[in-house]
């Protein structure tokens, strides 16, 4: 099925897409994309506003901070998984990330959208 018309925007930065998100009160998120673009073939969802947030690169990091470890929404499957620093502080993490679906899964689904979808098949909170 064709999803139903909608307008996409790419924003450059948080700002941005926090302003092109409150334009419209039925503006998604774009991340990874698996679970809204199918939504959106089926017509389960009907967003008016893509905000692809891909290109905000403040959102994609994994970094140590004291005794604790950050890892930004947009980080991939793929960089939690090869992450050294997480190897080392949060093995089973790091294992979880490498075992999530296939090699195209891990490399463009995010942790933000895992974490915001809750899918049984990416389910980070286990680990």
């Amino acid at each position: 099925m064709i999803p139903a018309n909608f307008d996409y925007e790419s924003p450059r930065n948080l700002s941005e897409a926090l302003t092109l998100l409150q334009s419209r009160e039925d503006a998604k998120i774009l991340a990874g994309g698996h679970s809204l673009l199918p939504a959106m073939k089926l017509r389960l969802a009907q967003p008016t506003l893509l905000v692809d947030i891909g290109r905000i690169k403040d959102l994609s990091y994994i970094r140590e901070s004291g005794d604790r470890v950050a890892i930004g929404a947009m980080t991939t499957h793929a960089d939690i998984a090869g992450s050294q620093l997480l190897r080392k502080s949060s093995p089973l993490l790091a294992l979880a990330a490498s075992q999530i679906g296939d090699t195209q899964v891990r490399n463009r689904g995010t942790v933000g959208g895992s974490l915001a979808q809750a899918h049984p098949s990416a389910d980070y909170p286990a680990a």
